[in-house]
Formats: C-alpha cells, structure tokens, sequence
C-alpha cells in the first residue's frame, strides 16, 4: 500500500512538472525566421504611405508602397551573418514571442496623432507572431520591444545607404543631366568627396567643371557672352536624392535661382581703419547723434556702392585689428569679393 502511494504522488509531480512545462514554454525564435517591420497610416508623402522592412537569412529588403498598395521603391542589401545573429538574439533577449499583440495608450498617457501604425512580425515554421503598436509612439512601447525597433529602424536606414561609387554615380548623372551644364558644360571632374558615419548617409561631392558661356541655367534665349567661365558644384545625397545642387556658391541648380543671401568676412583690418570709419571722417555724412559701427558700415555701403547689407558683426580688437562679417545680396557678392571680402 505504501509503495503505491509513493507512486501515485510520484505521478502526480511528474505531471505537474510537464503541465508547468507546457503553460512556460514559448516558442523559440529559429535562426532562419523571417522578420517584418511594418508602418502604415502615418502623415507622410503618397508614395511612402506604407514601408515594409523585410529582414530574411541572406538579405534586407525595404518596400515602398502608395495609397493603392502600388510599389513605388524597392531597396535591397545583403546583411552579414554576424548582425543577423545579433538581430536574432535581440528578439530572443528581449522575449518578442512573450509580448502582447497590441500597445496603446494608457490611462495618463498622451495621445499622438499623424504617426501612424506599427507592426513587427515573426514568421517561422510553426510560428506566425505580431506585435502591434498603435499609434507607434515609443512611449507606449515596453522597453524590449523599443529596442527591437531601433535596430529594425537601423537596419531600414541600411537599406538606403549606397556606396561611394554609387554616390559619385548618382551625382555625375544629375549634374550632366542639369540645365547648366548640359547647355554648354564640359570637363566635369570629382575634387572633393566626403559622407556621413550613421545609416541613411549624407553625401557631399564637389566638382569641376567648365562652361563655354558665362551665366547659370538653360540660357537658349538668353543674350550670353561667349567667354571659357570655370565653376565648382557641391552635390549633396541623402537617400540616393539630390537633396542640394549649389554651383559657385551662388546658384541653386535644383531650382534654377540665385541664392537670395549670402554671408561675407572680412580678412584683418586695422580698426581704425575701415572703409567706412575714413569714409565718416571726410565729413561726408552727418548723424543726429554718433553712430554705431553697424549704422555706420550700413550707411557707407547703400551710399557709396549702393549695397544693402544686414547683420553686421565686428570682432575684435586683438593687436589693434578686426574682423568683419555682414550679410548681403546675391547680386552684390561678387562687387564684395572685389573689394575683399569672402564668402563664409
């Protein structure tokens, strides 16, 4: 009799201990899941109404969608064994399977508006595992899951990352493309390049190139002079765009204007010895009362050369002489060049 019930409670703790097993026991994330991270809803441009990041073993693969659930954009990347194991862990770490399928707002908290919905999901064999977060706000995220979304957001910016050469070849093709050069460019050559660290990168490239007519822009109609000009263009990427085409510092390519102001500096001058204080003392001016040094530079360059200028900063003195610095026009910038000063 005894040893029958030793038995039976043994039985009794053997069954416990698989029903324990069975209520604990989540699914483990596999090494070969795939991973999608999902927004849709959020005020943004048409084109770009849903984005779909989706991360397999061998690639990530970002998705731009319309309003229609048309593909508007595709970018595609390799990713390397060793992030995708960190990718893995992460979701493991953080217990993904554990978490609930809906975050909201809770009592107290802010509601945000024009965000959007998010949805992350894990799609394995045996396993098809969402985390909603809506509207996708990190605040109602538990902190787990607000780190599965920063390296998912990394890994989005990845995506849309391009290469030096891709870079160079992106620009190229703009600028030869752009009114300006493609009416009388030639001899466009790379002199200077440089990029961001962090995912999406910026890329700046500045070029060379030669005209064979003075002036800016598709001159068709336009009376030219027929004169060799040299110019510079600074070409900045983000997102593999041309988001800012500037050429000779005083020319937007992208919108086909002069730049409306510029800011210039003066090299050392003796601070006594100002075009404007000498200007003062010929007795060529007379003020109610004595004027700053900025109403002063102010009424010598509208009277003289009949140049408005605004922001007029003086630094110094240090050994007797002074820096300046103003802002003008663009039409003015190269009758300030004449007499000296540079754009910063």
């Amino acid at each position: 009799m005894k040893k029958l019930i030793i038995m039976f409670l043994l039985a009794l703790v053997i069954l416990g201990a698989g029903c324990t097993e069975n209520n604990n026991d989540e699914p483990e994330i596999s090494d070969d899941a795939v991973i999608t991270h999902l927004t849709y809803g959020a005020f943004t441009l048409p084109e770009m109404a849903v984005q779909e990041l989706i991360v397999n073993s061998t690639a990530v693969n970002l998705s731009y969608y319309n309003y229609d659930n048309e593909l508007t954009a595709r970018y595609i990347k390799p990713i390397d064994r060793q992030t995708r194991n960190n990718l893995i862990e992460l979701f493991r770490d953080n217990d993904f399977t554990g978490m609930d399928d809906l975050y909201e707002p809770q009592e107290g908290q802010p509601i945000v508006a024009d965000t959007g919905t998010l949805e992350i999901t894990v799609v394995q064999e045996g396993m098809n595992k969402t985390v909603k977060v809506d509207p996708y706000f990190d605040d109602y995220m538990p902190a787990g899951l607000r780190e599965i979304n920063d390296a998912l957001v990394d890994l989005r910016g990845y995506a849309l990352s391009i290469s030096e050469d891709e870079a160079k070849a992106i620009a190229e093709e703009w600028v030869m493309s752009a009114p300006t050069y493609s009416f009388d460019g030639s001899g466009l050559v790379l002199v200077d390049y440089q990029s961001g660290v962090n995912y999406p990168e910026e890329h700046v490239l500045t070029y060379n190139f030669t005209s064979s007519h003075g002036g800016y822009g598709n001159r068709t109609d336009q009376m030219v002079t027929q004169v060799i000009t040299n110019h510079t263009i600074e070409v900045i990427l983000y997102n593999s765009n041309v988001v800012s085409a500037i050429i000779d510092g005083v020319w937007d390519e992208r919108e086909q204007v002069m730049l409306e102001y510029f800011r210039m500096e003066s090299g050392r001058v003796n601070c006594t010895e100002a075009p404007w204080q000498l200007w003062y003392a010929e007795g060529n001016i007379n003020f109610i009362k004595e004027p700053t040094e900025e109403e002063l530079a102010i009424a010598y360059f509208g009277a003289v050369h009949g140049i408005e200028i605004s922001d007029f900063i003086a630094e110094g003195p240090e050994n007797g002489m002074c820096r300046y610095s103003l802002t003008s026009k663009a039409e003015h910038v190269p009758a300030l060049e004449q007499m000296g000063w540079q754009r910063v």
